[in-house]
Formats: structure tokens, C-alpha cells, sequence
């Protein structure tokens, strides 16, 4: 599947198969997110992979809502390496939010889903992980084969609508 392919059908996929999601394909989506542009280079993240059905259990606990798939990638921010401009803006979540979009088209490229998940309880996915105090929980996406069709991608603006040349 060509990009623009990926990025007009990939949907938020809120039910999966229980297949298991192959090594090769698995590997791909991190790779997909270590190749993500961030500012000045510093990729400010790490992601942890989760399979183990018991800690995904716990995780999608911390969630607003109950999540089953195969895997579970949790995208943690190290605010001591944000890239911070000189009138204070801050770039992680702009450089995670790059990294999930690009592990999002790699898998459905694949034919995986992946949902965003920002609604979760960071103090608690901390715990559950043993992430450290000082680093960020700021997304988490579920990963695996869907089990739900959707039609096609829809947006309520038009292109018009939305772009402007030269000026405004």
C-alpha cells in the first residue's frame, strides 16, 4: 500500500482479532516510529511494547475504556530532553504525536489497526510499567488485526476549507 493509501484508510480500530501479530510485522511499527521526525533530532521517547496479556489488562484498566489486542504500545516523553524554543514553546507532544501518526500508517499498511489513546490514567500506566517519576506517559495505542469494518475516511471540512496559498 502506497502512503496516501495508509492515510486514507486508516480508521481508529476499537475492536481486534486475538491473532497474534506476527514478529516481522510487529517490528516494523517501532521502526516506523524511530524514522519519525522530531525537533532537532532528539526523538524524546521511548515505547514500550506490551504483549503479556496480564499487563495489557491492567493497562486498558487505566483506560477509559476496556481495550483487547495483541499488543499494547505505551509512548513515553523525557521532558529533560524536550527541544524547548526560546519563547518556551515545547515540542514533545508535537514529536510524539509525528511518531504515533507514523507507527499508525506503518501498521495499517500492514493490515493492523491502532486506535490513539490520550484518555488514560498516566500516575496508574506508570505504576504498572515501572516507569520512572520523572518521565511522561502521553499516549498509548492498541495494535492488531481489526475485527470491526469501516467505511471509508470522512472529514467534516473541505479542502477549501482548510488551505489557503500565498495568503490568507
Amino acid at each position: 500500500m502506497d502512503i496516501f493509501g495508509a492515510i486514507r484508510t486508516r480508521r481508529s480500530v476499537r475492536k481486534y482479532k486475538t491473532d497474534p501479530v506476527e514478529k516481522e510485522k510487529l517490528s516494523k511499527v517501532p521502526k516506523a516510529a524511530r524514522l519519525a521526525p522530531s525537533a532537532m533530532n532528539r526523538q524524546p521517547y521511548n515505547l514500550i511494547v506490551v504483549t503479556e496479556p496480564k499487563t495489557k489488562e491492567k493497562l486498558g484498566s487505566a483506560c477509559n475504556r476496556y481495550w483487547v489486542a495483541p499488543v499494547m504500545i505505551v509512548v513515553c516523553a523525557f521532558p529533560d530532553k524536550f527541544w524547548v524554543r526560546e519563547d518556551g514553546e515545547e515540542y514533545c507532544k508535537a514529536d510524539v504525536a509525528i511518531t504515533v501518526h507514523s507507527l499508525s500508517l506503518t501498521a495499517v499498511a500492514e493490515g493492523l489497526g491502532t486506535c490513539w489513546i490520550a484518555a488514560l490514567e498516566e500516575d496508574r500506566v506508570k505504576r504498572i510499567l515501572g516507569v520512572p517519576s520523572e518521565v511522561r506517559v502521553l499516549a498509548m495505542t492498541p495494535l492488531g488485526y481489526p475485527a470491526e469494518k469501516k467505511g471509508p475516511v470522512t472529514r467534516s471540512k473541505r479542502l477549501e476549507e482548510l488551505v489557503r496559498y500565498e495568503k490568507w
